[in-house]
């Protein structure tokens, strides 16, 4: 009814604006009000359908105004291209408002936003947040039980509440409980429990607990119409894709789906690493050949720096860069990290690091189709054979193709940084992945001015 209502009176605006603008010896009315009336339902009907095809209509996204907001921004905009095209391609109608679906765009995304943003301030009080959050009791605790409560409290859009812990089984917690959750009992009261707490939902955090007894609280929920989850142990690194599958009637729990596992998403990175790269290598063409000039003065040698690195799915390849040491640099040490005023450094090397000046030449990297404008850092194989046995996850990050800025590098955990810290960031991405969080990082880069690896 509000898109309905916003519609028509953009569509009644314009008609007034005709009647009044209209020259002769007064107002000429336009009675055009059925018309309006079908234009207007009709832009309403099509208005929510982009609205459901979003998704904004889910329990969760109504809490999510951010995500609301660009959703209603979207609709309208297609909305309005719907009606334009409609205008063009068809004449079966004297009346075509051109004009009037401008003045319904500007009105469908004012009034429908403040008709969302009282909806919004009336979900999230606290009584009716209240009324439709589960309680959530937890069987046993450990880190991820106390991530997920923290998750809850925080995000307006989860709408569920840990109401406390029952001990598993053994009678032991994995990890101690945060304040605010208390122990309510033993597992063997759990079905007084729920009817005590009004629980509408049961997480088994413990999965440490015999199959025997897992199956007996599967059956108990569905008995009772509880909800039923397990927080896995077993995906510690990729888990926003893990979705169960069946398979000749056998269910199986897997990471099956990320951003970029989708082709059209990998298209329009590509299609964006192209443009980007191209436009990026022209405009970096002088300042490489000034540079390249600059170095070769103050150490003879190669200009442009080959180093094998790693990138999507173990793929090698070589990355190009200005020569910012001397040319001997490693051949004592081997293969390390260059580090915060390392003496190897040309007297340039220092200013072009800290600029990123030594990574232009990687456009070319990223053209070629070795990297991407976007992803995590590639590191040498050297250290990859080091790294992957110590750090946890750390080959999951190269799921995607390497990139010359990230999300890693836009928090400043470049070069001699924590390495646990930037594959969290690394990971962060490759679920996350957008085209919008692509363009920030690369906003983001021109503000950072860490010194590069």
């Amino acid at each position: 009814m509000a898109a309905f209502l916003a519609i028509l009176t953009g569509l009644e605006i314009r008609s007034w604006q005709r009647s009044f603008s209209t020259i002769g010896s007064g107002p000429v009315v336009i009675d055009l009000n059925l018309t309006l009336m079908i234009w207007a339902a009709s832009g309403g009907v099509i208005f929510i359908w982009f609205m459901l095809l979003f998704g904004t209509y889910e329990p969760k996204n109504l809490y999510r105004i951010t995500k609301s907001s660009a959703n209603l921004v979207k609709s309208s905009l297609l909305c309005a291209a719907t009606a334009w095209a409609y205008i063009g391609l068809s004449r079966s109608t004297d009346f075509a408002p051109r004009v009037g679906v401008v003045y319904s765009l500007i009105t469908l995304v004012l009034g429908v936003g403040l008709w969302r943003l009282c909806s919004f301030a009336f979900l999230i009080s606290p009584k009716i947040r209240e009324t439709v959050s589960s309680r959530i009791l937890v069987i046993g605790w450990n880190e991820k039980a106390s991530g997920l409560r923290r998750s809850l409290r925080q995000d307006l859009a989860q709408l569920g509440e840990v109401v406390g812990c029952v001990l598993p089984p053994v009678g032991t917690l994995d990890s101690r409980l945060p304040p605010g959750v208390a122990i309510l009992g033993a597992f063997s009261e759990l079905p007084q429990l729920v009817v005590d707490c009004q629980a509408s939902s049961i997480i088994l955090a413990d999965l440490s607990i015999p199959v025997a007894e897992i199956h007996s609280l599967i059956s108990y929920c569905q008995r009772e119409m509880i909800g039923f989850q397990m927080i896995p142990e077993y995906f510690p690194a990729l888990h926003s894709g893990l979705q169960v599958q069946t398979m000749s009637g056998v269910s199986l729990l897997g990471v099956n789906s990320l951003p970029l596992d989708l082709m059209i998403n990998r298209m329009l990175k590509r299609m964006v690493d192209i443009v980007g790269a191209s436009i990026g290598l022209v405009a970096a063409s002088p300042i490489i050949a000034i540079f390249s000039v600059i170095v070769y003065l103050e150490s003879p040698g190669p200009i442009i720096y080959q180093q094998r690195r790693t990138s999507r799915n173990g793929f090698t390849f070589l990355i190009y860069k200005i020569r910012s040491m001397r040319v001997d640099a490693e051949s004592s040490s081997g293969a390390v990290w260059c580090k915060q005023d390392d003496a190897r450094r040309l007297r340039i090397g220092a200013f072009m690091r800290r600029w990123n000046i030594d990574e232009l030449p990687q456009f070319w990297n990223v053209i070629k189709g070795d990297m991407s404008l976007v992803g995590p850092r590639p590191e040498r194989p050297e250290l990859i054979a080091k790294f992957k046995g110590a750090i946890p996850n750390y080959n999951a990050r190269h799921e995607i193709r390497s990139g010359l800025t990230g999300w890693a590098q836009i928090k400043g955990l470049r070069g001699d940084t924590d390495l646990g810290q930037r594959i969290e960031a690394d990971l962060f991405y490759l679920e996350n992945w957008s085209l919008g969080l692509d363009f920030f990082c690369i906003l983001s880069t021109f503000f950072k001015t860490k010194n590069a690896m």
